[in-house]
């Protein structure tokens, strides 16, 4: 299912659009930091969010962010690039629990300035839940 990019983009639940690009020459890749293997080749999409910025839906704007996708063994790494310096990398992985069960955990460092921090984590933290719950829909029907 994390390997499913178009799948966990359409997930978002700001996301109106999105279409897949090129990989670029200079490929991305995972940090060295992360010590996490790959197992594809990186993917990259454009997608479109739209952002309350204004309770209400007051003032709304559309937000054209690159996402990064590249498949680990057990789960996913992205990386969202988006305006004004906005880097999220974000690791999915699914874990085995005590009880022989799985889980997905979810790892995210937020690159970004002071200024929009607090909004980022805002939106991220009201977002997941959504896509938390599609992943699980997915999961139980299957």
């Amino acid at each position: 299912m994390l390997h499913d990019h178009v799948f966990f983009i359409q997930c978002d639940p700001y996301m109106t659009k999105y279409e897949a690009l090129p990989t670029p020459e200079l490929a991305p890749s995972i940090p060295d930091t992360l010590e996490l293997k790959p197992v594809g080749q990186p993917k990259c999409y454009s997608v479109t969010d739209r952002v309350h910025t204004l309770p209400a839906g007051l003032w709304d704007s559309d937000v054209v962010s690159t996402y990064e996708f590249i498949d680990l063994e057990r789960g996913v790494f992205v990386r969202t690039r988006g305006p004004m310096g906005l880097v999220l990398e974000t690791v999915w992985e699914i874990e085995e629990t005590t009880d022989g069960g799985s889980k997905i955990v979810e790892n995210v460092t937020i690159s970004c300035s002071r200024l929009m921090l607090g909004m980022i984590k805002n939106s991220c933290e009201a977002g997941w839940k959504g896509v938390h719950g599609k992943m699980l829909e997915r999961l139980e029907s299957s």
